[in-house]
């Protein structure tokens, strides 16, 4: 029995998901940077020591990527950062699918005052400019050390929105089928017609809105540490921007061209892994995109 759930789950979501030459490309960007987040470190030791003898050396053999202003090498500082962009991304995008999925089951469900009064809130959060108000929150929280997962928590807070809109007009179409109306006519409980009964049908849309999150995510959690408002991580790559940009002078002198570029190539790399991923997943399962097909 295990093996054929196993072999049904194969054939009807990671062979065409592999099959999708977006999807695959976007999975192996992506796979490549985990393995670099979670093996990296563990192989390429850090040295955060100065060594201003050595300040921006061109790439090579001993420094794949260079040295910085301080003569550290920013190749390992790449590696080392990835745990935090890439941890601090998916908890965010974790956080906002969560929130994004229970209120937006639990809009499209309820009528009435329930209904209206969760149907002003999604709509507070979705015209209130996000950007902007994630920067004056960090602001506030500033002076306090918040880890990883409050971080997450708080750029969470301004992307679950656009989801639970989208959710709750995928429920007003399933909460009339059959099933659901046996549910309420045995007395099951709300909770249960909603997330047995309802969320279930929704887990493919749910976990293509999850890889669509990573990109605005990432985007988010990159321009807080590039602004210095989230707790400090010199090796967080918006750090690394930020030091590149500002504090170092890189784009004043020829010698230190390389320091941005790196850092801008692997942000870009990750963000376009991400991208091709749920476009490749939104192809393979969106049943409006295969009929164009």
């Amino acid at each position: 029995m295990r093996k054929k759930r196993f072999l049904d789950f194969f054939y009807d979501y990671v062979q065409p998901l592999i099959s999708n030459k977006k999807s695959l490309a976007g999975s192996i960007i992506l796979l490549f940077f985990v393995l670099m987040a979670t093996i990296g470190p563990m192989i390429v030791p850090l040295n955060m020591n100065s060594d201003f003898a050595n300040r921006y050396q061109r790439p090579s053999l001993q420094h794949p990527f260079g040295t910085d202003y301080f003569g550290v090498d920013i190749f390992q500082q790449i590696v080392h950062g990835s745990r935090s962009v890439i941890s601090l991304t998916l908890f965010a995008s974790l956080f906002a699918v969560i929130i994004g999925t229970v209120v937006g089951v639990a809009r499209g469900y309820l009528e009435g005052i329930g209904g209206k009064l969760l149907d002003a809130i999604i709509t507070v959060f979705l015209v209130i400019p996000s950007f902007p108000a994630l920067l004056i929150l960090a602001a506030i929280f500033a002076d306090t050390k918040l880890n990883t997962v409050e971080v997450a928590l708080i750029v969470a807070i301004w992307l679950w929105a656009p989801l639970a809109k989208q959710i709750a007009a995928q429920v007003l179409t399933v909460k009339s089928r059959e099933f659901v109306e046996a549910s309420r006519m045995l007395n099951m409980g709300l909770g249960y017609i909603l997330f047995s009964d309802i969320a279930k049908l929704l887990i493919p849309y749910i976990f293509v809105n999850f890889v669509t999150q990573l990109k605005s995510a990432m985007e988010f959690s990159i321009g807080l540490m590039f602004l210095g408002l989230a707790k400090f991580d010199p090796t967080h790559w918006g750090v690394m921007l930020n030091y590149a940009l500002y504090q170092a002078g890189a784009l004043y002198t020829p010698k230190g061209f390389h320091y941005p570029f790196f850092v801008i190539l692997n942000i870009v790399l990750l963000i376009y892994g991400g991208i091709l991923l749920a476009q490749g997943i939104e192809e393979v399962f969106n049943p409006k995109l295969r009929g164009h097909e």
